[in-house]
């Protein structure tokens, strides 16, 4: 028996909740027991709402609430927010994505993907850019900052360009690479024929650039990227 669409775009969207709230609660018990680090477990957690489009398939768009795609992203924009703002250092998203226990700092990296996802999932829902821009986000720069810190061989500037700001060829390939497998894995969600890998290559050397010397901005900037890639390369 198949679900009316309303039905079947609920369950769907209760079924990413409980996927990602499940990546959550495990990094949290993992940091908890000194099991993972703060910033591998923050990393995870990125990757993991990274796959949210591998859900899209299964709304059924003849009805409005296929909008409830951006449920994961929409409740985790409120908590950061409610967390940056209010919270403390004992506040387990704070303990789970920031990387210094700063509750201000989840105002930027972390609100600002939250904010990429609520944008791509009512904009551009299914689109090729969407596909590219996770790619880009949610596998690149979720595998990029721990290469870069884990080897960093080949350091340079990086925005605001000071002492201080550095990123590294290391990370910057391995941004590379890990776009290029999360678009051979997110790449079905497309609506219709999604594009070849020749055509996500030019849009992932762009990525890897401006991830490079973007510094905290990085989210904003290779979105922006990936949404102006369709008209770049069409």
């Amino acid at each position: 028996m198949s679900l009316k669409p309303l039905h079947q775009n609920l369950l769907t969207a209760g079924i990413t909740v409980v996927y990602v709230k499940s990546v959550v609660i495990l990094c949290d018990y993992a940091v908890s027991k000194d099991i993972l680090s703060t910033e591998v477990s923050r990393k995870i957690v990125h990757m993991a709402a990274g796959t949210w489009p591998l859900f899209w398939p299964y709304f059924d768009e003849s009805h409005p609430s296929w909008m409830l795609n951006i449920t994961v992203p929409f409740m985790y924009m409120l908590q950061l927010t409610q967390a940056a703002l209010f919270g403390g250092k004992d506040d387990p998203l704070v303990k789970t994505l920031s990387r210094t226990g700063d509750p201000k700092e989840l105002l930027y990296g972390p609100l600002f993907f939250t904010l990429v996802m609520n944008y791509t999932g009512i904009f551009a829902f299914r689109a090729t850019e969407s596909i590219y821009v996770m790619s880009c986000l949610g596998f690149g720069d979720g595998v990029a900052p721990l290469v870069g810190t884990w080897y960093p061989y080949g350091r340079y500037p990086t925005h605001p360009f000071d002492e201080k700001s550095k990123k590294s060829l290391s990370g910057s390939l391995s941004f590379f690479m890990a776009s290029v497998f999360g678009y051979q894995i997110l790449k079905s969600s497309c609506r219709g024929e999604p594009g070849s890998m020749a055509a996500f290559l030019p849009v992932a050397v762009m990525s890897t650039i401006t991830e490079g010397i973007s510094g905290v901005y990085d989210n904003i900037t290779v979105a922006f990227i990936g949404f102006l890639s369709t008209k770049l390369f069409p």
